[in-house]
């Protein structure tokens, strides 16, 4: 005994340096606890007097009931299964042990624990045994910590059995050593069904200190820790990005990630026993045989999915696996490939072959000595040239909001809405002197969003305006707060949208014989996708075209000193306005 308290010193002193890993207090703890109850043992052994048996025999308790506890926290901790050593399982575990132990201290007064003691000595009388008449409660918690003691020992042998050698043999050490205080209680427990005994089991903590004492040195207990297949599976499915669903054989949803319910809006009870199809729309009740994209619940995000049987032992289908990844930002950037392919194809080359030609008009009227033609010729070619700097300007800005490039990257930076309409305005009317853009909003400046939004509103003003043929074309800008979204309408007075743009926008693409004339719609549309707002284009029953706009905002905290900046820039944007 006096072993075993010396070896539960040392563990307990060990595993506190290295509290802060799996597994350590709880064996701190048993350790401490086998130690209190050996000494304990040892010291009632020695007294003689019943009072002060009894005294030592209540602290000893402590030990006795929380040894159980602290194997079954330990073990559970070091197999990875953690839920169960929360402190709200690890209470209700504890519970029974508490109230025994209140029972042990006061049994005087209800006898529940023990109905007599009296001290007995032995044949050599250098020490004497208490002879208890147990009571109901003992036995009750005699099994339930022969309980805790053989799930921890399960829980060690099940993960054994999956793991490699350098576990196998840490798991086969610490059961070895649990075994031995078991099998020294059961012993002490079948002896004193035939009178008084000695109690063997702090003698047996000897073995299972020493047993604690080679996993932690020579098999790195506390280093490396163990996590058995079917609760690694269970962690790499749930914080998988991929949103995954399990179905019966009947395309009933039986499990889920938690992506999966997130996607769906829903929690995860109320998604079980539901249909598939009920759920999801565009999957059909049968195994898809290659990657088709959906649309999951209200969200306008697109997934390939990704379906697979799978069997029992026998080979016999019991379920399907639905993994759906996430593939919108890949038809994105397709998407733009097949649009920047066409500008380079058709609008660069058609712009450089026309300055080509006007150049060539310009040597040959200028050889002729033809002033006149070689300027309007000259004006044609800046015309031109004009084109190719603004397709050059909008496609950087389309991979800049594409994060394609890291020359702007204030586009993430959250910027007060009413500031970026103001500053759009005074960009388009800085470049178009001769327009007028009226912008209304009633926006504090605590509603911010992603700076996106001025690129996207400086093109819809500018289309507004260069395709506008009066002498001074007119745009207004309104902007309103609705609920957790900014909705802005961009109103012209021109001669509306080409029908074939919206068409090849709608239309999420282009062919060879539909396409746009250039990147300003895609860069809105795209820009929009950006911030996760809608779009919408609407032909006035006169003249001009309404785009509106629904984009998701934020409300920040009132900051003085970035109000204040914010401010400032605001002034700015009206004095470039005015």
């Amino acid at each position: 005994m006096i072993l075993s308290g010396l070896i539960s010193v040392g563990v307990t002193a060990y595993t506190w340096r290295h509290r802060k890993k799996p597994g350590a207090v709880g064996l701190g703890t048993l350790a401490a606890a086998s130690g209190l109850w050996s000494v304990g043992y040892l010291i009632e052994l020695l007294i003689s007097d019943l009072q002060l048996k009894l005294l030592v025999a209540n602290v000893e308790w402590i030990g006795v009931l929380v040894a159980p506890v602290a194997w079954f926290a330990f073990a559970f901790s070091y197999t990875g299964r953690d839920r169960y050593t929360a402190p709200g399982p690890l209470m209700i575990v504890s519970f029974l042990p508490m109230v025994t132990l209140i029972a042990a201290w006061t049994n005087p007064a209800h006898h529940i624990m023990w109905a007599t003691s009296e001290v007995v000595p032995t044949a050599t009388g250098a020490i004497t045994l208490m002879d208890h008449q147990w009571g109901p409660l003992y036995w009750v918690i005699l099994a339930y910590s022969y309980l805790l003691w053989l799930a921890g020992a399960l829980a060690l042998f099940q993960t054994m059995l999956d793991l490699p050698t350098i576990y196998r043999l840490q798991a086969i050490t610490l059961i070895v050593g649990t075994l031995m205080p078991i099998l020294g209680s059961l012993s002490t427990v079948l002896l004193e069904l035939y009178g008084v005994a000695l109690d063997v089991t702090p003698a047996t903590f000897t073995f299972a200190g020493l047993a604690y004492a080679i996993a932690l040195s020579q098999y790195d207990l506390l280093g490396s820790r163990p996590v058995p297949r079917s609760i690694a599976c269970e962690r790499v499915v749930k914080s998988m990005a991929d949103a995954v669903v399990v179905t019966d054989t009947k395309w009933r949803i039986i499990a889920l990630n938690q992506t999966a319910a997130d996607i769906l809006d829903r929690t995860t009870a109320d998604l079980k026993g539901r249909p598939i199809s009920s759920v999801i729309s565009g999957t059909a009740s049968k195994k898809s045989n290659g990657n088709v994209a959906v649309k999951l619940g209200e969200s306008q995000r697109d997934f390939e999915l990704r379906t697979s049987t799978f069997t029992d032992f026998h080979g016999r289908p019991i379920g399907n696996a639905l993994v759906f990844r996430d593939v919108t930002d890949r038809r994105r950037n397709v998407q733009q490939l097949e649009v920047m392919n066409r500008v380079l194809r058709h609008n660069l080359r058609t712009e450089a072959n026309m300055l080509f030609g006007y150049a060539d008009l310009v040597v040959e009227a200028l050889a002729n000595d033809s002033l006149d033609r070689a300027q309007r010729y000259s004006e044609t070619v800046r015309d031109h040239a004009f084109s190719l700097v603004t397709i050059s300007e909008k496609a950087r800005k389309i991979a800049a909001l594409h994060g394609n490039t890291t020359e702007d990257d204030e586009t993430a930076t959250p910027v007060p809405v009413g500031v970026q309409l103001e500053q759009a305005a005074s960009a388009v009317k800085d470049e178009h002197p001769g327009c007028v853009v009226l912008v209304e909003s009633d926006l504090d400046d605590q509603i911010v969003c992603s700076s996106t939004l001025e690129h996207v509103v400086q093109e819809l003003i500018e289309n507004g305006v260069v395709h506008n043929y009066s002498d001074t074309p007119t745009v207004q800008v309104e902007a309103f707060e609705s609920e957790e979204t900014v909705e802005i309408h961009i109103t012209d007075d021109g001669p509306g949208i080409n029908p074939n743009e919206l068409v090849a926008i709608r239309a999420h693409g282009e062919t060879p014989l539909q396409h746009g004339s250039g990147l300003g719609l895609w860069l809105v549309t795209w820009g929009v996708d950006q911030l996760d707002g809608e779009v919408s284009f609407k032909r006035n029953n006169g003249n001009g075209t309404t785009v509106s706009l629904q984009v998701p905002v934020q409300r920040v905290a009132d900051d003085s000193e970035t109000t204040g900046a914010q401010n400032g820039e605001a002034e700015h944007g009206h004095a470039e306005g005015g």
